[in-house]
């Protein structure tokens, strides 16, 4: 029974109690100036409860109040004394002189401790202490009232409010007794039925549920009010709830919302009905529910139940819906009760579901209502976490990582702590505080052993002891990626790569090999750009360790892969590996590639200077003229080596480029003491100039090198060169002699004898001695059969 109630009740009750009255004397047979003095009184009483003016109703009352004084005063032990201590009472009461009207119900209930009126008296001044909740002094006034009741009914009302005030005071044991009085009394039936109500709501209390849930089903089923058995069925479905008795609690909740006369509690049957479906995951049925509902509660109640709808909407990911009924909950209630605070903290929820680039505002808001009397909630630090992660979602790293330094991770619930120490952990990281990232992910590592973004954690924990200068603790957890089947094959890709270049900036090449190496063994979908990187250093590191044999394969397999990136990179590496191997083909190979890339000029010119002398003995003069002139200085020509000069001016002629060579050939004489090479120049000269058509100034600098009486290789050029001038000046016989000697007596020279045989035939063919011509034609088959002769 609602509070509320009652004391409306208590308030109008006594107004229409039974009045005790006075026997009635003929005054023509027996004059009583007492009782003519009580009618007299009484009169006055009756028109002041029967005024329609409060100004008349006062002035009967106290009019009322002046006679029955005086009437006691007269005559204290007429018959009608009794009642007219009463009637005063009242008169005063019903004027405003409380404290007169209680004196004169106490002096009443001493004198007449049995009577009637006594009964009265003592019921009005437990209505009044009732209704001033002064429990403890209305009960035994009720149960005196009960006692004497004027009629036999009126008892049960007597101690059906005695057993209210007993159990407003939690003296259960006295509410008890009083309500079983009330259910047993014969004439109780108005009130029975509440007391029975009252008894289910004791057992309740106490914990007694089985009593409870009996006691209020005995009222539902019963021919009550549709009131009073609405108010059983709501307490019957809490007994049953609390017993775990879900579908009995629904079916009185059921029989509320579906039987007319209940509408008092049909919406505390809507919202309790709400509760027990999301108890049970109904999400769906709550929303139903709340739907069909048309009545509405209002304050804590109407909150309550929009509470439940709203989270039912959240878990069936409507937060859209749910985010309109929260802010309806914060209208409803005081800012400052826990109902209000869930509600807006749950609407941080909404917001954060629907997009978080708004939500850092929202929970500045909500902090700055809240964190101040609620610093150590775990809803504040969720909140803050919110927040962090929704920055960090933002690339805001260095503002979410201040705010996830305000969390405290020992007060936020377990099932959000290991996001927090893990998100905390890899935005400290991204926002440059590696120390703490350690901190928080070693914690999460620790604590969360199980958790399935523990091999992520060691991924980054590892990048920041990479960062806080501790490789040894890096490579530890690196090594924990590659080496567990559970790890996630990207990460243990990741594993391999970063510590291998970990490795790298360590100078640590052998195991840097070994974990690019690793690398490629275990991941066989690797990107052409790390396929590239892994084979390029496992190179780079097999040079560096003096293996350069080894390197040339994965050198050229990151070229392959990536010519953009490593064209130059494995070309220069390459190229100093085939220096060293001493293969000419590959280096030239090698350096013809720099050139088209124009990185040439990283290779050292020592390198260059050997694949030209190597290309100029094996006879390719065009690429050792290439490679001579990349090593030579015209502009200053005494910084290049006389021998590069020399090779260059012959190599030059041999591709027919007789002005570059004639620039080489005076290089050298400009600076040559040595006679036997001076002669050579010389005759280098002397065929540039004649390849030049500068007949006369080759003539001359054959001349010189004549003078120096050359020998070998040297004499055999410089006769030719005779020959050839003969010959041009259209004296084939003189130039027949030149080349004869050449022939005759240089038989060892393999290379300039087929040159000279060849002149000699078509000299031999000029004079037109044909069988001379043929022997020579036959010899030179016969010992150079391979042999073929220049284009010019």
């Amino acid at each position: 029974m609602k509070r509320a109630l009652a004391l409306f009740l208590l308030f109008s009750e006594p107004m229409v109690a039974q009045i005790p009255r006075a026997e009635a004397i003929d005054p023509a047979l027996n004059p009583d100036a007492g009782n003519d003095f009580y009618l007299r009184g009484k009169n006055l009483y009756d028109a002041a409860q029967a005024s329609t003016t409060q100004e008349n109703r006062m002035e009967y009352f106290q009019r009322s109040a002046q006679i029955f004084s005086e009437y006691l005063n007269a005559f204290p032990n007429h018959p009608n004394a009794e009642v007219v201590w009463w009637y005063l009472g009242n008169c005063y009461y019903l004027s405003g002189q409380v404290d007169d009207g209680k004196r004169c119900f106490s002096t009443l209930m001493n004198r007449y401790p049995n009577g009637k009126s006594a009964a009265l008296a003592a019921y009005t001044l437990a209505a009044d202490y009732y209704n001033k909740s002064e429990y403890a002094f209305a009960a035994p006034l009720f149960e005196r009232f009960a006692a004497n009741a004027p009629k036999p009914e009126e008892r049960s009302r007597g101690n059906y409010y005695a057993g209210n005030c007993y159990r407003f005071l939690k003296r259960e044991r006295e509410a008890t007794a009083v309500y079983r009085k009330v259910v047993e009394d014969p004439a109780g039936a108005l009130y029975a039925p509440q007391a029975k109500v009252a008894l289910g709501h004791l057992a309740l209390s106490a914990g007694k549920l089985q009593d409870a849930l009996a006691q209020f089903e005995e009222v539902v089923s019963s021919p009550y009010t549709p009131k009073i058995r609405g108010e059983a069925a709501l307490n019957a479905s809490l007994a049953a709830t609390k017993l775990g008795l879900t579908d009995q609690a629904d079916k009185y909740l059921q029989l509320i919302l579906n039987n007319p006369g209940m509408d008092d509690f049909r919406t505390d049957a809507q919202t309790a009905l709400m509760g027990n479906l999301f108890a049970k995951k109904q999400y769906r049925e709550v929303v139903e529910i709340f739907r069909r509902g048309s009545a509405k509660a209002t304050g804590d109640k109407e909150a309550g139940r929009l509470m439940l709808a709203a989270r039912s909407y959240m878990r069936l990911k409507q937060p859209s819906e749910a985010l309109q009924l929260f802010r309806d909950v914060e209208k409803l209630v005081k800012p400052e009760t826990d109902m209000a605070f869930q509600a807006a903290y749950y609407r941080l929820l909404c917001f954060f579901q629907i997009e978080g680039r708004h939500l850092p505002d929202q929970v500045d808001a909500f902090l700055q209502l809240y964190r101040k009397s609620r610093p150590d909630d775990a809803r504040i630090h969720t909140a803050l976490m919110m927040k962090a992660e929704a920055l960090f979602s933002n690339k805001d790293t260095a503002a979410a990582a201040a705010v996830y330094s305000e969390i405290n991770a020992a007060i936020i619930s377990e099932k959000n702590r290991p996001g927090l120490l893990y998100q905390r952990g890899w935005c400290l990281s991204e926002s440059g505080d590696p120390q703490g990232a350690i901190r928080s992910l070693s914690e999460f590592i620790s604590k969360y052993p199980e958790d399935p973004r523990v091999p992520s954690a060691f991924a980054k924990r590892a990048k920041a002891y990479a960062e806080s200068a501790e490789p040894a603790k890096a490579i530890a957890d690196f090594d924990r990626l590659t080496t567990n089947a559970a790890t996630p094959a990207d990460l243990k890709s990741f594993g391999w790569l970063e510590s291998a270049r970990l490795r790298r900036t360590e100078g640590n090449f052998a195991d840097m090999i070994v974990r690019y190496q690793g690398l490629l063994q275990n991941d066989k979908d690797l990107t052409d750009n790390l396929q590239a990187e892994a084979n390029y250093y496992i190179g780079w590191g097999m040079w560096k360790n003096n293996t350069a044999k080894d390197a040339i394969p994965y050198l050229e397999s990151a070229r392959k892969l990536r010519p953009d990136a490593y064209r130059k990179h494995a070309g220069l590496i390459l190229t100093l590996s085939y220096f060293a191997a001493q293969d000419t083909a590959k280096l030239v190979g090698e350096i013809n590639l720099a050139i088209a890339g124009k990185f040439e000029g990283d290779i050292p010119n020592q390198t260059i200077e050997w694949a030209g002398m190597q290309s100029f003995y094996t006879g390719d003069y065009a690429t050792s003229a290439k490679f001579l002139t990349l090593v030579s200085n015209p502009k200053e020509p005494r910084e290049t080596a006389n021998k590069i000069w020399r090779h260059l001016a012959k190599a030059r002629l041999e591709t027919n480029d007789a002005e570059g060579a004639l620039t080489a050939v005076n290089n050298v004489l400009a600076v040559e003491d040595n006679p036997a090479l001076k002669a050579d120049s010389l005759v280098d000269r002397g065929r540039a100039l004649f390849m030049l058509k500068r007949y006369d100034e080759s003539r001359k600098s054959s001349d010189e090198a004549f003078s120096l009486h050359p020998q070998g290789h040297t004499a055999a050029g410089l006769n030719i060169l005779y020959g050839d001038l003969e010959m041009n000046a259209g004296n084939p016989g003189p130039a027949a002699a030149k080349y004869q000697v050449v022939v005759l007596f240089h038989v060892d020279d393999k290379e300039l004898k087929p040159v000279a045989l060849w002149k000699l035939i078509q000299a031999l063919e000029k004079q037109a001695d044909q069988p001379e011509a043929e022997k020579y034609r036959q010899q030179l088959q016969t010992e150079f059969p391979d042999w073929k002769a220049p284009k010019s």
